[in-house]
This record gives structure tokens, C-alpha cells and sequence, in this order.
């Protein structure tokens, strides 16, 4: 079996995805270091129990991950949910590294950009911009589609999305910020933008639509941001070809 230093798998990591310019809500890059060598790798949203079960479970010996375990403002003893994660990393040698903002801004292998290349948006450039830095993409319908056929694009991506119908009879500018980021609608808006595109609806969404003139679609948290670990995966995989490497979907409804 091939191994490779951890070390070099997260410099590779923090090189592509520079964590240290994003001022983030948690912290990014190399969490737990629960081994210094690296044997199989696996990609994911969220590092909650399930998620870490089934990566052991596969052998995985480093898991990267969107949603770390630590964040500004949670408790900093290892105790209840926390420390039953750390147990299991620890107990099966798997170190964590996790990459939030610097994942879902990234054009290459982000979640926002991975979103619209799955709508088939194209002309993809950086927007929405959150302490210093861009967290979404604006991308554009080569051929504008019409609103009516909207639910039936976003269902490959979540059969669970909503629409919150409001914009023009033809969509060609799309705004997109994955994730928990319902409040950005009215940015789009007022960009001029047809359509934006998030993971989560909040209760004020409806009247943003109705009011501001624009579509927007909540297709699910976690279902937004499978798109930038599926990405990294085989990115991981070209770079470390002698390492075995997969992106675990552990889904959540949310």
C-alpha cells in the first residue's frame, strides 16, 4: 500500500485552496493530525459522525471535509458530539483537514463554481464578496431558459429544491452562493441578475422574490456543496495518483 507524508497532502491543499486569505468563521487547513502518514483519502461536506464512521470504514486515513469541526464560537472542551468525533478519528488514525469559504469560492474545484457548470451556466466569474473576498459566482445561459422550465433544471441537483418565482419570463444572469446564504438574494437583485441560486430559503425569501424582481431557488444546504469536495476528490487524485481517494456523500435533507 502507498503512503504519502500528511504533510505534503495539506501543503497541496492549503497551495490550492489558500486558506489564509479568507477571514472564516472557523479555522481552515489541517484540524486533527491523528497520523503523519496518508494511505487513502476521503472527501466530504460535513465532518459529523456518520460521515467519519463511513470514511474509516473505508479505510480512509485523512478526511477533508467543508464543515470542520471547529468553529468561532463553540464550546472549546472535547466533550458530547465533539468528542465522540475525536474519539473516532483518533481510535483509526484518520487525520481531518477542512476547508470552508476557501471551498466554496474557489473557481476551479469550489462548490458554487461546481453548481453552475452542473446548471450549465458558462462565462463563470467571481462575485459576492464577504470580508475581502468573493464566496459565489455569477454565471451566464448561453441560451436563456425559460422560467417554466426552472424546477425541472434544479431537480437533477435536489429533488427537494424550492423556487421562489419573481424575475423575468427568460433567465440568462445567475447569481450563486451555496450554502446558508438566503440573504444575498437582494444583492443579486440588485445587480440585475434573473435568478439566484443558494441553499437555504429563509422566511423572507418569498416577498425578496415577489418584491426585488428576481427568481431564487433554495436547493438544500448540503446538496449545494457536494459540488466542491466531488471536485477536490479528483483533483486529489491527479495530484496523488498512488493514493486512493473518493468523495463519501452522506446525505442530509437539510
Amino acid at each position: 500500500m502507498s503512503a504519502r507524508p500528511l504533510s505534503d497532502v495539506v501543503t497541496w491543499l492549503d497551495q490550492l485552496l489558500d486558506p489564509t486569505r479568507i477571514d472564516d468563521y472557523g479555522p481552515n487547513g489541517l484540524q486533527v493530525e491523528a497520523s503523519p502518514r496518508v494511505t487513502r483519502i476521503a472527501t466530504g461536506v460535513t465532518s459529523n459522525l456518520a460521515f467519519i464512521d463511513a470514511a474509516v470504514a473505508r479505510g480512509a486515513d485523512l478526511l477533508v471535509v467543508h464543515h470542520g469541526l471547529y468553529w468561532n464560537g463553540a464550546p472549546a472542551t472535547a466533550t458530547g458530539a465533539l468528542g465522540r468525533r475525536l474519539r473516532a478519528l483518533f481510535a483509526h488514525g484518520a487525520s481531518l483537514a477542512a476547508y470552508h469559504l476557501p471551498l466554496d469560492a474557489h473557481l476551479e474545484v469550489g462548490n458554487a463554481a461546481g453548481l453552475a457548470r452542473a446548471l450549465g451556466l458558462t462565462a463563470l466569474r467571481p462575485a459576492f464578496p464577504y470580508r475581502g473576498t468573493s464566496t459565489g459566482v455569477i454565471g451566464t445561459f448561453a441560451d436563456p431558459l425559460p422560467a417554466e422550465r426552472l424546477p425541472a433544471l434544479l431537480s437533477a441537483i435536489s429533488p427537494r429544491a424550492l423556487v421562489f418565482p419573481g424575475g423575468p419570463a427568460l433567465i440568462a444572469q445567475v447569481g450563486i452562493v451555496t450554502g446558508g446564504a438566503p440573504r444575498i438574494a437582494s444583492d443579486a437583485a440588485r445587480l440585475g441578475l434573473d435568478l439566484y441560486v443558494t441553499g437555504e430559503a429563509s422566511e423572507y425569501t418569498q416577498a425578496t422574490a415577489r418584491e426585488e424582481g428576481i427568481h431564487i431557488a433554495a436547493c438544500g444546504h448540503h446538496r449545494t456543496e457536494v459540488f466542491g469536495p466531488r471536485a477536490l476528490a479528483a483533483a486529489l487524485v491527479a495530484a496523488f495518483p498512488d493514493l486512493p481517494v473518493e468523495f463519501l456523500d452522506v446525505d442530509n435533507p437539510a
